[in-house]
């Protein structure tokens, strides 16, 4: 059996000397698309435009050397994961210390023995795509392939601070399965957890734009965030929720209802005066979350004492 070829990388050369990045950019180009600046202040405006999977990055530079844009990119938290190899013409050990302090991944002297760079260029690609799986595990549930926890905390964060700069509205979706124990004292625990995985697929089909994010929050408990969106359009996702799980049909003896179902807790953030927004900017971001989250739990605890399978907003 032939292994796959890995996904094609993106490669940012970074050198005021066209000469270097023409002859880099021909020896790379089998690693994949290979894009370039002449410029510190350049390659920066790049990567956060589109990140690249690595960084062959020119020490010596005029008006911003590499060394000052890595320390640049280790302060953008967009930026940081982002494996930089540094290019130099000098050889002593106070740079090469210098270099690695910066947080730069690997080194390489000039001139560029292009037997070498091929080399470094392909280890340090094979450990990024290493370490991104890494993370990626790390932030994802197990069962349902959804966000976990504590990925889904980490975009509540950035999301609402975007929100604040742009007032725009945010809105989470707090969902509970019904009946979740019974289901599982009937069906098992094998039962249940097929169950879990048809449910985040349903929420996978009502959250769908690129933006949206789905997480498993504990148990039988999901938590959708949706940045841009007011209380209808909140409501409107959930309700396709609903519709999801209808379709699905999944059997679920132990409940009324006959089949599987959710609950649904809905609050929003919503554009502010300027006013009222810059005093609610002063709380603290976690404070603010959890203001957020409460009153979509107390909209999903009125849900499930309304009957279950439906959802409710939560008072502003």
């Amino acid at each position: 059996m032939n292994e796959s070829r890995p996904t094609p990388a993106t490669l940012l050369l970074v050198d005021d000397d066209p000469s270097i990045i023409q002859a880099a950019s021909r020896l790379l180009s089998d690693f994949g698309r290979c894009r370039f600046a002449r410029s510190a202040a350049d390659a920066l405006r790049l990567l956060r435009q589109e990140p690249a999977d690595l960084v062959l990055l020119d020490a010596e530079m005029p008006e911003m050397g590499g060394l000052e844009m890595l320390s640049l990119m280790q302060k953008a938290s967009e930026l940081a994961e982002i494996p930089v190899v540094l290019l130099t013409s000098h050889r002593d050990e106070a740079t090469e210390e210098a270099a690695f302090a910066a947080g730069a991944v690997d080194y390489l002297s000039k001139p560029i023995r292009p037997g070498v760079l091929r080399a470094r260029v392909n280890t340090q690609l094979r450990l990024s795509r290493a370490l991104a799986e890494v993370r990626r595990l790390s932030r994802t549930d197990p069962l349902t392939g959804l966000s976990n926890r504590r990925a889904m905390q980490e975009w509540l964060e950035r999301e609402l601070l975007r929100a604040d700069r742009q007032n725009a509205p945010l809105s989470v979706l707090m969902v509970d399965v019904d009946h979740f124990k019974a289901f599982n004292d009937l069906y098992g625990h094998a039962g249940g957890d097929h169950a879990l995985i048809k449910m985040a697929d349903c929420l996978r089909q009502a959250a769908s734009r690129a933006n949206d994010d789905c997480a498993r929050w504990g148990g039988e408990e999901f938590l959708v965030l949706l940045p841009d969106t007011d209380g209808p359009g909140a409501m409107a996702v959930a309700q396709h929720l609903h519709r999801a799980l209808a379709e699905l049909a999944h059997p679920h003896e132990a409940s009324p209802l006959g089949q599987l179902t959710a609950s649904v807790g809905i609050a929003t953030l919503e554009p502010l005066s300027e006013e009222r927004a810059a005093a609610l900017r002063a709380a603290p971001v976690q404070d603010r979350i959890e203001e957020l989250l409460g009153r979509a739990d107390a909209a999903l605890y009125r849900a499930k004492a309304a009957g279950r399978s439906r959802s409710e907003i939560a008072e502003s």
